[in-house]
């Protein structure tokens, strides 16, 4: 199963899941968790990346498909 896959199912099966800022945190659940920082800490020290605070769920998505974070992007 894809991370997109995993994604909508979850979200679709839940629906405390559906809101913006909850996205962001079952995507950290599901990618970063492991890592303990937070997607600001990790673009900002891997990737010299810094994020703005009005950032998008599918702007954070898209980031982490390009830089294949957690490796869940292939």
């Amino acid at each position: 199963m894809t991370i997109y896959e995993e994604l909508r199912q979850i979200i679709n099966r839940n629906s405390c899941w559906q809101e913006e800022g909850r996205k962001f945190e079952l995507l950290w659940n599901l990618i970063l968790s492991s890592d303990k920082r937070s997607f600001s800490e990790y673009f900002e020290e891997e990737h010299n990346i810094k994020l703005y605070d009005a950032m998008t769920f599918k702007e954070i998505l898209i980031l982490c498909r390009d830089y294949n974070v957690g490796g869940r992007f292939k």
